[in-house]
C-alpha cells in the first residue's frame, strides 16, 4: 500500500524564496511528490504534515485532507498496485484527479478534431451548433462529472420554448448523447445516472419525400433553359438510377473504364460490420448522364461545379424550382431519389433484402436466413431493371 504525507521540499524552493506543499507518494521503497497549488512563505509554517501560524491554515489543511483521502481512494480502486513503480503510481494519480476537473467543451473538442477532414465538414459544423448552444445554455463551460438529468431536461425546454421543429431538438440532443458517450467510452467520466436516463428523444417524423413513377417521368423529361437547373435534374436522376447513391460517393468514385459500380458507402464504412459492398452493373440510363459529364480522369465533374461543397449547394438552391418546373407541388429533396428508388422497389414486390443490397442499407445480419444465403451483383442488377423499367 502506498503512503501519503503533507511536506516541503527544501531544496526545491521558489525563485521567491517560498516553499511549495506536496504530497509525498511513498511506493516501492521510493519517494517521488506532487505538487499541490499552496504555498507558504517559510518551512517553520509546515509542523507534522499541518500548516501552521498561516491565516488561511484551517482551510489549506482542509483541503490537503481531502486531497489525500482523493488519493487514497484512487489508490484502492487499483488492482495491480504491486507490479507498478512509484513513478506509475503518481501518473495514474494525476491522470484520475484530471479527469474529474475535465470539462464539456474539452471533450467535445476533442471529438470533433475527429471530423475536422473536409469528409465530415458537414458533421462537424452540426456538432459545433449544438455543443456550442449547450455550453451557452450551461452558461459557460463545465466539469462533465457535474452534468444532470434535470440540466438535459431543462435545455431540452429551452429549445422548445425557441419554437425549433422536433427534428431539430432531436438532431442538438441526439449530437450531445453522442459526446457524452464518447467521455464514458474514453473512461473520462462515469455516470451513476446518465444524465440521458429521463429524456426521451421526440419522435422522428417519417419525410413523404418519395415520388411516384409519373412525378420521377415528369423531372426527367422537363426541358430546363437554366444549365444550372438542368445539371440538378440530371444529378438528381443519376442518384435514382444509381440506387439513391450518396452525394459524397458519387463524387469520389471513378467511372473510368467501368461497366458496373462496386463500392463501400462512406457513412457506413466505419460502423457496418461484415460483408458492406454494393455491386451493380450500370444501367444505359445511368452510362448516358455520366458519359456527359465525365472527365479524363474517370470523376464527374458538372459544369463548373465540381467540389462536394459547390455541388451541395447547388442543389440545396435549385431542386425545389426542379420539382415546381416539373409540376410537382410536393417537397422534393436530393434525399428524394433514394427514398423514391426505394419505394419504387417495395411497389413492385421486390424482396426487401435485395432492395437494401442495392442502397447500401444496413440489412440485418443476425436474420437466421443469411446463415444460408447471401445478396450479390446478379440480384442487384436484376432488381436495377425491374425498377429502371417502369419508367420506359
Amino acid at each position: 500500500m502506498a503512503n501519503f504525507s503533507i511536506v516541503i521540499v527544501p531544496t526545491k524552493k521558489l525563485s521567491n524564496g517560498r516553499h511549495r506543499i506536496r504530497v509525498a507518494v511513498a511506493h516501492h521503497s521510493q519517494t517521488r511528490y506532487i505538487s499541490t497549488q499552496f504555498t507558504l512563505d517559510s518551512a517553520n509554517q509546515l509542523k507534522n504534515g499541518r500548516v501552521v501560524r498561516h491565516e488561511n491554515a484551517a482551510n489549506m489543511n482542509i483541503c490537503l485532507r481531502r486531497l489525500i483521502n482523493e488519493y487514497e481512494e484512487i489508490v484502492t480502486s487499483i488492482s495491480y498496485l504491486p507490479v507498478i513503480s512509484c513513478t506509475e503510481l503518481i501518473r495514474i494519480i494525476t491522470y484520475e484527479q484530471k479527469k474529474k476537473g475535465i470539462t464539456f467543451q474539452t471533450v467535445a473538442k476533442e471529438y470533433m478534431d475527429f471530423m475536422k477532414g473536409k469528409e465530415r465538414e458537414k458533421s462537424y459544423k452540426l456538432y459545433k451548433i449544438a455543443t456550442e448552444r449547450f455550453i451557452k445554455y450551461m452558461n459557460g463551460d463545465f466539469p462533465l462529472i457535474q452534468l444532470s438529468p434535470l440540466h438535459i431536461q431543462e435545455f431540452s425546454k429551452a429549445l422548445r420554448k425557441e419554437n425549433l421543429a422536433d427534428t431539430t431538438i432531436r438532431i442538438y440532443l441526439t449530437l450531445i448523447k453522442v459526446v457524452l458517450n464518447y467521455a464514458g467510452k474514453m473512461n473520462y467520466v462515469t455516470y451513476s445516472i446518465h444524465p440521458f436516463v429521463l429524456f426521451k428523444m421526440p419522435a422522428s417524423n417519417v419525410r413523404e419525400l418519395d415520388l411516384s413513377v409519373d412525378e420521377l417521368k415528369r423531372i426527367r423529361d422537363t426541358r430546363f433553359f437554366k444549365p444550372s437547373q438542368s445539371i440538378v435534374r440530371d444529378i438528381f436522376m443519376l442518384t435514382y438510377y444509381l440506387g439513391g447513391i450518396n452525394l459524397r460517393d458519387l463524387l469520389a468514385y471513378n467511372f473510368k473504364d467501368k461497366k458496373y459500380m462496386r463500392y463501400i458507402r462512406h457513412k457506413t464504412r466505419n460502423s457496418k460490420k461484415g460483408e458492406n459492398e454494393i455491386a451493380f452493373t450500370l444501367q444505359p440510363e445511368a452510362k448516358a448522364i455520366i458519359d456527359k459529364y465525365l472527365t479524363r480522369d474517370g470523376y464527374l465533374k458538372f459544369g463548373k461545379y465540381s467540389s462536394y461543397r459547390q455541388i451541395y449547394s447547388l442543389i440545396f438552391r435549385h431542386i425545389d424550382k426542379v420539382a415546381r418546373l416539373s409540376g410537382i407541388s410536393k417537397k422534393v429533396t436530393y434525399y428524394s431519389a433514394r427514398k423514391t428508388f426505394a419505394q419504387h422497389g417495395y411497389n413492385l414486390g421486390i424482396q426487401i433484402e435485395k432492395i437494401e443490397y442495392c442502397i447500401g442499407h444496413s440489412m440485418k445480419n443476425n436474420r437466421p436466413i443469411f446463415n444460408y444465403i447471401k445478396i450479390m451483383q446478379e440480384h442487384a442488377d436484376k432488381v436495377f431493371r425491374e425498377i429502371l423499367n417502369q419508367l420506359l
